[in-house]
């Protein structure tokens, strides 16, 4: 009955629209804030005081907070909501017992708090250390505060208002500076007890060249102490100086501000040095000098470029030796590839003669006879592989092999090789097998020294590999190549000996009876091709258990 005495206009003063009028996301949250179920109650029950007391902290521009009554309810205002961070602080403490929001801290400002409620006054807090759970963690906060007592209609302390200011960034900042300071106090004092241990030696002189310090090295090598220098001029001090390159640089650096490093010779009775010298200007208009004795860097420098002329003779007569080396490694190439060609022409007509013989072009022959023929074709035809090896390896010695890079299937050139050896495999009763390569497979590479390369593997492995054996080849992708491998369950390779067999004129098993006939040079020729594709070949066996090559080509 009483509230429907109450003026219509002051129903509206104090309805939250009007408590909190005004722009701003605080204004808009106290707005639509039930109050009613909080220890305040409903907006229109508030005590003036109260009302002007929000309104002056929603209106401020200084970070503000306001506690009020003795449940101490929270209000802040926008200028003090980014103090709060992320992490849902926000707008989670408008409303809250300040004891129940501020649990990180309460320990420190409860008893502040409660020191201006009990009617105790206004109280002032700088740079207080309040860390507090924001953006996701605890952080190091600091801040300088007031607490002010707000009274009330009855005259007693209604609430505290909270005038505030983050001061994290000063404080960091001037605790910064003063670490700064002391790191270059402590540095400047390490720098100065360096500068007395160092061994260059080193002086500090005024604008008008009186010495002002000196450090060891330079007492111990001048052979005088700093008491009988200091105060004199670098004149007084060291008269031979006078007229010297060292005169005029150091004059140099006091009138021109400029750094100066140079060397000096210094010769005299019982004095005979070589220095080099640093000159720097320093920030009063004086000049710091470090020298160092290099006499023994200049008889050690003297002594190297003796040795390096005596090196350079050594080495053009070493270049002129390879030279004559390598004519006559050339004229032995050019020398075989000619005897090469010139052998051929009569073990092809040997070869020649004999098959038509063979045929019966010269009148019947006997069975022995046919025999004797053969036998004489096996020999041409051994003698004139072994020919044309040595006439491959000479041109490759020469530089004389043509490469015809093309994108080649590695399936074909596998089953061609393959079908190559397979008389060979089946005359020793050997297992050849070869597993399955993709169609996609390519390698960049010439095709028919490609061929060469794997028949040449294929036929080593036949040779020494002993009857009732097993040869398998396969291939595979790798991150830049396609590797290709031929396995078997030969006599395999001495450890020792797993470089060599690739050097030319080389057999791996070179005993009296020679089992295995041949020049020494497929492998060689091999790798070489190789080489000449980009590729490489390389070894793994082990003696009596078989060997396996590998061919690597760079794939498409």
């Amino acid at each position: 009955m009483i509230a429907a005495t109450v003026p219509q206009t002051r129903r509206l003063e104090g309805s939250p629209e009007n408590v909190f009028a005004g722009p701003g996301e605080m204004c808009e949250l106290c707005r639509n804030y039930d109050w009613a179920p909080s220890p305040l109650g409903p907006v229109e029950s508030w005590p003036q005081s109260l009302r002007t007391a929000v309104g002056i902290v929603l209106h401020s521009r200084n970070p503000m907070l306001l506690f009020w009554g003795p449940d101490l309810t929270q209000f802040y205002n926008d200028a003090f909501r980014p103090s709060f961070g992320q992490g849902g602080r926000h707008p989670r403490g408008l409303g809250m017992r300040a004891v129940d929001f501020w649990v990180d801290v309460w320990p420190t400002i409860g008893p502040q708090i409660e020191q201006v409620m009990s009617g105790g006054g206004a109280t002032w807090h700088e740079d207080q250390y309040l860390p507090i759970e924001r953006n996701g963690r605890l952080e190091d906060v600091w801040w300088t505060y007031c607490y002010s007592p707000v009274p009330d209609e009855t005259g007693g302390v209604g609430g505290l208002l909270v005038t505030c200011q983050e001061t994290t960034r000063r404080v960091l900042m001037e605790r910064d500076r003063e670490r700064i300071l002391q790191d270059t106090e402590r540095a400047e004092l390490r720098a100065a007890r360096i500068i007395q241990q160092i061994s260059d030696e080193h002086l500090t002189m005024d604008s008008d060249f009186r010495i002002l310090s000196l450090n060891l090295a330079a007492e111990r090598n001048l052979g005088v102490r700093r008491e009988s220098i200091i105060g004199k001029t670098h004149w007084e001090a060291f008269p031979a100086s006078i007229g010297t390159l060292a005169e005029q640089h150091y004059r140099r650096v006091v009138a021109e501000r400029v750094d100066i490093h140079f060397k000096q010779y210094y010769v005299g009775e019982g004095y005979d040095r070589h220095l080099e010298i640093d000159a720097y200007s320093t920030d009063e208009g004086g000049i710091a000098v470090f020298w160092r004795d290099v006499s023994e860097r200049v008889k050690a420098e003297k002594a190297l470029r003796e040795s390096e002329a005596m090196h350079r003779a050594l080495f053009r007569e070493a270049e002129s030796a390879r030279a004559e080396a390598e004519a006559a490694n050339k004229a032995k190439a050019e020398f075989l590839a000619v005897m090469s060609h010139e052998l051929r022409t009569p073990l092809n007509a040997i070869g020649g003669y004999a098959e038509l013989m063979e045929m019966g072009i010269r009148g019947p022959i006997t069975p022995e006879q046919a025999e004797d023929l053969r036998r004489i074709q096996n020999s041409q035809r051994h003698l004139l592989g072994l020919i044309n090896e040595v006439l491959n390896y000479a041109r490759l010695e020469t530089g004389t092999v043509h490469y015809d890079l093309q994108d080649i299937r590695v399936c074909e050139v596998l089953a061609a090789a393959t079908a190559l050896v397979l008389p060979q495999a089946s005359a020793k009763r050997l297992s050849l097998a070869g597993t399955e390569c993709p169609s996609s497979l390519m390698v960049k590479a010439d095709a028919e020294k490609f061929r060469q390369i794997l028949a040449n593997l294929l036929s080593n492995a036949v040779k020494f590999t002993d009857i009732g054996g097993s040869i398998s080849i396969s291939c595979a992708e790798g991150s830049d190549s396609v590797v290709v491998r031929v396995r078997d369950t030969g006599i395999g390779i001495d450890s020792d000996k797993l470089d060599a067999i690739f050097d030319p004129f080389v057999q791996v098993r070179s005993d009296l009876t020679r089992p295995h006939e041949g020049t020494g040079l497929g492998l060689a020729i091999s790798r070489d091709l190789a080489h000449g594709m980009g590729g490489n070949i390389t070894v793994e066996s082990e003696l009596g258990m078989g060997s396996t090559f590998v061919l690597s080509l760079p794939h498409v």
